[in-house]
């Protein structure tokens, strides 16, 4: 049984996954003259990438960095996308990897799974299958990928070190992890984690690199790498709270010293051989 808070955020992404859906059968300019339908989508990825992309997969995009490009996928493959939304992550894998591979894409949100099951057939994309379940509890066999990918979902996940356990399951000898992520880079001051968790969406908290590094050794992953993306200053923290309309939560934040304290990265990993 999914406790209040994961039945909140299940909500928050199927309110998500609606109103991308709407963006996509809305009779509209194309997303590029209206960022506002594409989430996050064009402040992270290259142009021509997106172009290739249903509306639908961008408008639902709620990442925080792009693993993807990050994860050197060759023909063939077989990767696994945590946390999938809209799909956009998968679908790019999914051309990157070539018919001869498979990319799974799996998400707890029904609403997501529906919308990005229909942004496949769009893009026109049939070596990709998105799979409705749990991050922590994964649908699939073990060592049946070669790559495990996640944008800016870990941190939604109460139990974490469970998705880094699972993620070794399934991973085959040799396999690699890359996700983009929300971390603390240093010590959260006291009192402001909960306005900062509040601008950056982890409603989950947000986790030190340092825990990071921790979950993952202990679940065997080795070569652990955490590369920083964006540090999150406070005219960062200002866009991104002024845009997600919570000023509230900044002038909390605020309160403290803040700056630099967090951002997004992309965490990597790998299982011996």
């Amino acid at each position: 049984m999914r406790d209040a808070k994961t039945a909140e955020i299940t909500e928050h992404y199927s309110e998500v996954a609606r109103a991308a859906s709407a963006a996509e059968t809305a009779s509209c300019e194309c997303c590029e003259s209206d960022p506002t339908h594409a989430g996050e989508a064009f402040s992270l990825y290259a142009k021509e990438v997106l172009d290739e992309l249903p509306e639908g997969a961008l408008a639902a995009s709620r990442g925080c960095g792009d693993p993807v490009a990050k994860a050197d996928l060759r023909l063939g493959e077989r990767v696994l996308d945590l946390g999938s939304g809209g799909g956009i992550d998968a679908l790019i894998a999914a051309r990157l990897v070539g018919s001869e591979g498979r990319v799974y894409g799996l998400d707890m949100t029904p609403d997501m799974v529906a919308l990005a099951r229909e942004n496949a057939v769009q893009a026109g994309i049939d070596n990709v299958e998105f799979i409705e379940g749990s991050i922590d509890d994964i649908p699939l066999p073990d060592s049946s990928v070669d790559v495990v990918l996640s944008n800016c979902v870990i941190n939604l996940c109460e139990n974490k070190a469970a998705v880094f356990a699972e993620a070794k399951r399934v991973l085959a000898p040799g396999g690699r992890l890359v996700v983009s992520d929300i971390v603390a880079f240093s010590p959260i001051p006291e009192g402001a984690e909960e306005s900062l968790a509040h601008i950056t969406g982890c409603r989950r908290g947000i986790t030190s690199v340092d825990s990071y590094r921790t979950m993952m050794a202990s679940c065997g992953f080795v070569h652990c790498d955490i590369e920083p993306k964006t540090v999150y200053t406070t005219d960062v923290l200002k866009e991104k709270a002024e845009r997600k309309g919570r000023v509230a939560a900044l002038e909390a934040a605020l309160r403290f010293e803040v700056d630099s304290v967090c951002g997004s990265a992309i965490i990597r990993g790998r299982i011996p051989e």
